[in-house]
């Protein structure tokens, strides 16, 4: 199997937990939901989401962007995984509050946003051009170089400092932080993209800092 390089990056901060309970919150087809379970070994994961088609895993449908608390008791899960599904969300605050109930005292939270910071959207936004995966439409991505009418559904943005402050409010504090280039997954979703379009995406993606993704590893404080 071929990983992305943000799905490398995550996995290298998942660690141990034999025998656990995992939770991914945002667990789409629930495929890296069971890499994530397998490399920390647990015995059971579920996962939940806006509508899940989880084959890998047991998946419950729910409404991530509510005020409603998830539907598991407090400090349940050993593992609590929440990759790239926060930026889905309005109230950032209320679904990482409940990260931080869901997690046992003793467990750990992996959470994975977009960088708003990152390298490629400061460049784009110097040449007059909207950063990845921030729209002003809901149907088109105007200002965009390729023009699609693909759009992300990003309703939140992060730099790496409002990440640091909303997780410490919620009683989080970080252990350890990874970062990770979008350029293999845009290559893996595009059907040869021509030599204009590929070399400073890669160059980009091999300056080591102010990368489009932004990976944490965090304990309850």
């Amino acid at each position: 199997m071929v990983l992305e390089d943000r799905v490398k990056r995550t996995l290298e901060l998942v660690l141990p937990a034999p025998g656990g309970t995992m939770l991914d919150v945002g667990c789409a087809t629930g495929v890296v939901s069971q890499l994530m379970a397998d490399r920390a070994g647990v015995a059971r994961v579920v996962g939940i989401d806006f509508a899940p088609i989880a084959a890998e895993i047991d998946a419950t449908t729910f409404n991530l962007d509510s005020s409603e608390p998830l539907p598991y008791p407090n400090a349940s899960f050993d593992v609590v995984t929440c990759l790239e599904t926060l930026e889905h969300v309005h109230d950032t605050d209320h679904l990482v509050g409940e990260l931080r109930r869901v997690v046992t005292p003793k467990g750990y939270v992996v959470l994975s946003v977009p960088r708003i910071d990152g390298l490629l959207s400061i460049a784009m936004l110097a040449a007059g051009m909207q950063p990845p995966a921030v729209e002003c439409s809901i149907r088109r991505r105007y200002g965009s170089p390729d023009g699609g009418t693909r759009v992300s559904g990003h309703v939140s943005n992060f730099t790496r400092r409002a990440l640091e402050e909303l997780v410490a409010v919620h009683g989080l504090r970080i252990e350890a932080f990874a970062q990770a280039s979008i350029y293999s997954s845009w290559l893996l979703a595009s059907d040869r993209p021509p030599a204009w379009k590929r070399v400073p995406l890669l160059a980009l993606s091999l300056v080591p800092f102010k990368k489009d993704v932004q990976i944490l590893r965090l304990r309850p404080a």
